[in-house]
């Protein structure tokens, strides 16, 4: 009778510890909140090589725009793109002339000086709606373009890595003669007056301007406005050219291998380099050079060839990585936040016949909303523009050299709540039937024939010889 009692409180117990571990799988399967479920599908089909969107970044959405520009004669090798201060794209190409193996001595200095300057113009302007041609200028000047860079007045910045120069154009005085050029003609070097294949500019408001020295020295040099030198910092680290060896491990910050490309973080008071050959991103104190920073992720491989900052929610970082040679990943457009350095969109051509294959440089519209490539070759400028009506809204953020934490957004405030919320309830539930268990093992015993003698548990042999044992055991040149 007492064996029967215990047998059927026993049924009991586990009939209701089933019910629970029911009810707790049947909640983790369909209660998840619709964003968790969301997200969680749009994690799992994401691809690599994709837009990358889910519901933190779908405000970085681009479509691309075939057919642009509008143009009767094809480009060279793209070296860059720029806005000018009309909101028009502007194109720095190299014409017939190619960087390969040979352009350069072992010295860097230029191997075809004689041939002369390209004899087309190089600077194109389009309307970045039409893709109609405006204007152009650049003739019988540029050997080897690289870097552009247009400020608020509408100065032309450009650098030339076979000239050594980097020079500024007022096209209000002038198209074809600089109003400042630094640098020594077709003479590399090392010293305060010299360059070694100048790569980028980047303006301050005050009308400073740093130069990244690229290929060579490895360093950044920030003018007055006249051309006057301020300050210089960092250390080549590139492997094919270094004349020391670094430890194993990370190289360290200030060690640039190829300064490529140059953005201004004002808000900030900033200024962020493309470290090419490393893959990441350094920033810098603007008024003293010294490091504040560095952005690295493993989506963009081994290396970044242009970056750009936006000033908006805290801060993001448009960037485009290249041909890689040490990983295996995709070359396209980059988003990073500069808040944990997360990749929070991609954007690249979704037609097959104009995918990347050597992007070189990139320019963003003030409001985020157009995106445009150089690439090198196939020598084209590619165009994307946001999905959507409205453009993204810049949040202001303090001017600072710290880091400014930006307040949750309401979404992740209530996916955090809501993933707070079912892990408590599933917490219980499992707690419940733990509690359920246990008693079961308490309570449902046979009886010994002597008093005091100790319980067994309602259980196989088998089975308590399988716990036994568990106790037991438990313990460029050529990208250029």
């Amino acid at each position: 009778m007492f064996i029967q009692s215990q047998r059927k409180v026993q049924l009991q117990l586990w009939m209701i510890y089933i019910s629970v571990q029911i009810l707790a799988i049947v909640w983790v399967a369909d209660g998840l909140p619709p964003q968790l479920q969301q997200q969680q599908q749009l994690e799992v089909e994401e691809a690599p090589n994709t837009s990358g969107t889910n519901v933190r970044n779908s405000d970085y959405e681009y479509q691309y725009v075939q057919d642009w520009p509008k143009l009767d004669r094809k480009l060279g090798s793209v070296s860059a793109v720029a806005f000018d201060a009309q909101g028009n794209v502007v194109v720095f190409h190299r014409g017939p002339v190619v960087w390969n193996i040979t352009s350069f001595d072992q010295l860097n200095r230029y191997a075809y000086i004689k041939t002369g300057p390209i004899v087309e113009s190089t600077l194109l302007t389009f309307d970045n709606d039409s893709g109609d041609l405006l204007n152009e200028f650049g003739a019988n000047f540029f050997y080897m373009p690289h870097g552009l860079t247009i400020d608020k007045n509408n100065h032309y910045w450009v650098t030339d890595v076979a000239m050594h120069q980097v020079f500024k154009f007022d096209r209000t005085i002038s198209s074809t003669e600089p109003v400042l050029t630094l640098g020594q003609r077709f003479q590399p070097g090392t010293g305060p007056a010299s360059f070694c294949k100048p790569t980028s500019v980047a303006v301050l408001e005050n009308g400073d301007f740093f130069v990244a020295d690229g290929y060579c020295n490895g360093r950044i040099m920030k003018f007055s406005p006249d051309g006057q030198l301020i300050l210089s910092w960092g250390k080549n680290s590139f492997v094919l050219t270094r004349t020391f060896t670094l430890p194993p491990g990370p190289v360290p910050e200030n060690f640039l291998a190829i300064p490529h490309a140059l953005t201004y973080a004002a808000d900030k008071d900033l200024i962020c380099v493309a470290d090419r050959e490393q893959g990441r991103i350094q920033c810098f104190q603007a008024q003293s050079g010294a490091f504040h920073s560095m952005y690295s992720n493993s989506q963009i491989g081994s290396r970044l060839f242009s970056v750009k900052y936006l000033p908006i929610n805290g801060g993001l970082f448009y960037m485009i990585n290249g041909p890689q040679f040490t990983t295996q990943q995709p070359i396209n457009g980059l988003i990073m936040s500069m808040n944990g350095s997360e990749i929070v969109g991609r954007f690249y051509p979704d037609v097959p016949q104009h995918a990347f294959s050597n992007p070189h440089e990139l320019a963003i519209s003030e409001d985020g909303s157009q995106i445009y490539v150089a690439e090198l070759l196939p020598t084209k400028v590619h165009k994307f523009k946001r999905k959507g009506a409205a453009p993204i809204q810049a949040t202001k953020v303090p001017k600072s050299t710290d880091y400014q934490k930006m307040p949750p957004s309401p979404v992740a405030d209530s996916l955090y709540a809501s993933s707070l919320t079912m892990v408590s309830i599933v917490a219980s539930l499992i707690g419940t039937s733990c509690l359920i268990l246990c008693l079961s093992r308490t309570l449902c015993f046979k009886p010994s024939g002597g008093s005091g003698a100790g319980r067994q548990r309602f259980s196989t042999a088998s089975e308590n010889i399988a716990l036994h044992r568990m106790d037991r055991d438990g313990g460029d040149e050529g990208d250029a």
